[in-house]
């Protein structure tokens, strides 16, 4: 029988939460990297800690501010519904879908106290009730979604299909997967240019290595969208099974990851020149990367692992060198100065890209030595 169709049922080693073996250990683990992310995207900066003053020592307590807009309450939930998701599917393996996904709300709304109990320490960030009560909302809110998305389940059954008819079956191509997805979710971070994952200069105030111009920019640009391109086409190539079409996945990664940032300027930062990041470079490296995918589709699947890597190194290097560019403002949501649940949603999301080259060429070490030791 050919693995699509062994695809089309579930696993039979489904456990009580309806997810494999498999699919639990990886969600425990990309549950931990996660709460690593909101961690530090929580306590920055990391610096200036001191002692709280007696009167917001009880901020659980403290009067409700004077506005809350729609916008604050939906940011914090997106915030946290990944880590309810992926603790429901984890808990859910042990105590049955309804009990996980509460212990899973329960344990993310844990975090949120402690992490918001940790800011008092940090003159530069303010512990908010409205964010611990959103927080914890939307880790509930995720955690109730974690059982429909199991292969049990109808709408998970056509998902888990179509991810098996597509990729390669095991974690090592799950984590792949995860991996493209988070790549996604970094594009929500407003202030990079497009696919500029990986700029670390402002978290550690490192001085900027060269003077800007109109051709280092343009190039710079080219070169960092050309290069991230090109190691996702290969990560993907990578992770699909032979004989798939590859153009058809490929653009919707990049689609979905351009559409996000096109909501993100528009409905987010409310930017009154939604395209200015679709700069000339950027199209020249979308081009480029597009032809370099096209001439690397047919080498080997460690060749594609090995590449993509490189691309990687070479795309954060890139954005880390390139001049920073004067004409590019910073979004009046994005300055401290404050509460703003925005501001918190951003740097969760600012951590992650800025961790994501980290975690991707991570994976890329492991999938190349798991091949290595099955010998192929």
């Amino acid at each position: 029988m050919s693995d699509t169709a062994h695809a089309d049922r579930p696993p039979p080693e489904a456990r009580r939460g309806g997810f494999s073996p498999h699919t639990v250990r990886l969600a425990w683990i990309l549950a931990v990297a996660y709460l690593l992310v909101i961690a530090y995207a929580s306590l920055q900066p990391f610096r200036g800690w001191r002692m709280p003053p007696p009167e917001i020592l009880h901020f659980s307590l403290a009067p409700w501010p004077r506005y809350i807009t729609l916008e604050d309450i939906a940011v914090n939930l997106a915030a946290y519904a990944p880590l309810g998701f992926l603790l429901s599917i984890g808990c859910g393996a042990r105590y049955g879908a309804p009990l996980g996904a509460l212990a899973a709300a329960l344990a993310a709304a844990l975090l949120s106290l402690a992490l918001e109990a940790a800011q008092m320490f940090l003159p530069a960030r303010i512990a908010s009730n409205v964010d611990l009560l959103t927080n914890g909302l939307g880790a509930l809110v995720g955690a109730m979604a974690a059982p429909l998305f199991a292969p049990t389940r109808i709408f998970g059954s056509r998902l888990h299909r179509a991810r098996h008819r597509l990729f390669h079956a095991g974690m090592a191509a799950d984590a792949g997967f995860v991996i493209l997805c988070l790549w996604l979710l970094t594009q929500f971070h407003p202030t990079v240019q497009l696919f500029g994952s990986g700029r670390l200069r402002a978290t550690f105030e490192l001085p900027a290595y060269a003077v800007h111009t109109p051709q280092l920019a343009f190039s710079a640009e080219a070169a960092v969208a050309a290069l991230t391109v090109t190691a996702l086409g290969l990560l993907c190539s990578a992770l699909m099974r032979s004989g798939q079409r590859l153009a058809l996945p490929i653009a919707m990664l990049i689609g979905a990851a351009i559409a996000i940032k096109a909501f993100t300027a528009i409905a987010l930062v409310r930017t009154p020149s939604p395209l200015s990041w679709l700069t000339p470079g950027v199209v020249l490296g979308l081009l480029a990367g597009a032809a370099l995918i096209y001439a690397l589709a047919r080498v080997g699947t460690r060749a594609k692992l090995v590449l993509a890597a490189l691309s990687i190194v070479a795309a954060t290097t890139a954005i880390n060198l390139a001049p920073a560019n004067p004409y590019q403002s910073i979004p009046p949501q994005l300055l401290a100065g404050g509460q703003s649940h925005f501001l918190n949603f951003s740097a969760i999301v600012r951590a992650l890209s800025e961790l994501w080259p980290l975690l991707a060429v991570s994976y890329l070490a492991y999938a190349l030595g798991a091949r290595r030791a099955d010998g192929s």
